[in-house]
């Protein structure tokens, strides 16, 4: 008798334990529905870009400078997408060579073409590597970029999202750039 009193709470608790695994594998399926990501998404930024080795008035000192962004995305999974990344620091500035102190480089609204790779390890966060090219009239630069972008679903197609990034210019200077931005999936 107690044999079958306790083959009976095992199959009750097994059954229970299955009916509730099912319906939480039904709900994480329409939740992950709700939260699907458009195959394309452009997205538009403002912000500031951080650079270390500024020179001003003489002396080299942190400066920060606005700058604007513009994003393409395709998502060719709901984890991976790949993308072409741009921003324009809008002023006119000075920056030591990294590589001699003797030696200036002046930009003047520089623009960053970015060939991009996305990861997404989470619904809300994006990882950014890419590779690509600072374009200025006087001298470009080669660069790499890393970043981490989390974003938030505000509607149906429109997102919202913070953007820090890094570019490392080679032979040249560094760029620490922060934006707040809006995509639209379609």
């Amino acid at each position: 008798m107690k044999a079958f009193k306790n083959l009976t709470a095992i199959l009750f608790f097994g059954i229970i334990g299955f009916l509730g695994t099912a319906q939480e594998h039904e709900h994480q399926e329409e939740h992950h529905e709700e939260h699907h990501r458009h195959k394309h998404v452009i997205s538009l930024g403002i912000g500031h870009a951080h650079i270390n080795s500024g020179i001003e008035n003489g002396e080299k000192q942190w400066m920060v400078l606005p700058s604007w962004m513009l994003d393409y995305n395709f998502w060719f999974t709901e984890r991976w997408a790949v993308g072409l990344h741009s921003d324009m620091i809008i002023e006119t500035f000075e920056v030591e060579d990294e590589h001699s102190s003797e030696s200036i480089i002046e930009r003047e609204n520089p623009i960053a073409l970015v060939g991009a790779l996305s990861f997404q390890p989470v619904e809300w966060l994006s990882l950014v590597a890419g590779g690509g090219v600072e374009y200025e009239a006087n001298e470009s630069f080669g660069l790499v970029r890393l970043g981490v972008e989390p974003h938030w679903e505000i509607h149906e197609k429109w997102e919202i999202f913070v953007n820090i990034g890094h570019d490392i210019k080679f032979d040249a200077y560094n760029t620490w750039n922060l934006a707040l931005g809006i995509g639209h999936g379609f």
